[in-house]
């Protein structure tokens, strides 16, 4: 199955961290699951179906992940070319590897790579969508990064396309850190999405100033890192950050598929297959969608639905079913709320699922999540469902 990797894009990252940093605190949930479900219905009645069960059970939903496992932004102060450097660490099939991304003052980005595995066709025009349409190369990257009880300690030196070396290192020496997590709002720049593109920052902090050792050498020239002029959590920062868990998720993929649907007897509290663990309910008399959690590695995003999603193969004519979901991910619970509707109609079965709320600074206007909504329509291909699943922006 190809997995779509997304970059976090330093345009996006700069200005979240711009809007929320010495401002206020971060909010990792926006949703409380016993408020936002107050008033839902935990199942649907049996009369929203119309023929018996036929102990089978269809897995719609599809989840990919990404192999990004944490990464690095610096802003550069003094440099006449360069405004800021991402470099990022992968792991595929258990080894490390490495991506850089830069950005010009022109607005030109380099997505620098060394990993032929990392970039095929389909990855390539992804994170061209994702990045405004960067340039590529296929280079040598040198790399470390790791996050300790200290704090950050990274180093990288790649060679650019106009042959300039650039290197960096940033150890930090800390004993007051307060790390956070938070939505990254990278996906407002998916105007044509086949996914909900979710890049969630697990302990997420800024570079500190006091005890890091930060160097910037590019063409043979140091280079000074943007100071941060605003005090966060009480220390001075700069205005350089970084996460040592990050969970980028391809949510929902769109596309047309056949699900074939297979054997489930009456009462099994839940199905696994693939990433996906269905949690069933069935006080209906049918295997309703109460949870279902996708995983990877050691990172998870868990959608719970309240009323249990129906069970759309069994769903009888003309019925319709509102009701809303929470989105976690990892131990962090509520990060998007949001409603679902399934509808039968015209022969045909709807499911549409909208994001309505999570945390993002007030002067960000509008919640971004809510310019996603997700629509997949089902038929009956005997006991299969064959599946057209879409995303668009609002």
């Amino acid at each position: 199955m190809f997995i779509r990797r997304f970059a976090c894009t330093v345009l996006s990252i700069s200005l979240f961290v711009m809007l929320f940093s010495g401002c206020m605190s971060i909010k990792p949930q926006a949703v409380d699951a016993e408020t936002f479900f107050k008033n839902q219905e935990l199942t649907n009645p049996s009369s929203l179906y119309g023929r018996a069960y036929d102990g089978r059970f269809a897995r719609f939903f599809q989840t990919t992940f990404d192999d990004i496992e944490a990464l690095m932004l610096i802003d550069l102060a003094d440099d006449p070319v360069y405004k800021a450097i991402e470099v990022q660490k992968f792991l595929l099939a258990g080894t490390e590897t490495w991506a850089v991304i830069t950005e010009r003052k022109d607005g030109r980005i380099d997505y620098y790579y060394e990993n032929p595995d990392l970039m095929d066709e389909k990855r390539q025009a992804s994170v061209s969508t994702l990045l405004s349409q960067p340039y590529f190369h296929r280079t040598t990257l040198h790399a470390w990064m790791e996050v300790v009880e200290r704090g950050l300690d990274v180093r990288a030196s790649f060679i650019d396309w106009e042959n300039r070396l650039i290197e960096l290192a940033v150890t930090e020496n800390r004993n007051d850190s307060k790390p956070t997590a938070m939505l990254a709002p990278v996906s407002v720049h998916a105007e044509n999405p086949t996914s909900f593109p979710m890049v969630f920052l697990d302990d997420f902090n800024m570079v500190a100033k006091k005890g890091t050792r930060l160097e910037v050498w590019i063409d043979k020239q140091k280079r000074q890192a943007v100071s941060f002029p605003i005090i966060v959590e009480g220390i001075q920062v700069y205005y350089s950050r970084y996460a040592s868990d990050v969970v980028v998720a391809d949510i929902l993929s769109a596309g047309k598929r056949v699900v074939q649907s297979e054997p489930l007897a009456e009462n099994t509290p839940s199905i696994t297959g693939g990433n996906a663990t269905y949690h069933l309910a069935w006080e209906s008399g049918y295997p309703e969608i109460k949870q279902v959690q996708f995983t990877h590695h050691d990172s998870s995003v868990t959608l719970d639905f309240a009323p249990a999603l129906p069970d759309v193969r069994h769903l009888k004519a003309d019925q319709t079913v509102e009701g809303r979901f929470i989105l976690s991910v990892n131990s962090v619970h509520g990060v998007i709320g949001g409603s679902y509707t399934v509808a039968s109609t015209d022969g045909r079965l709807h499911l549409m699922l909208h994001p309505l709320t999570s945390w993002q600074p007030p002067f960000m206007g509008k919640k971004w999540v809510s310019t996603f909504h997700h629509t997949a329509d089902f038929e009956h291909h005997g006991t299969d469902l064959l599946v057209d699943a879409r995303w668009q922006r609002l």
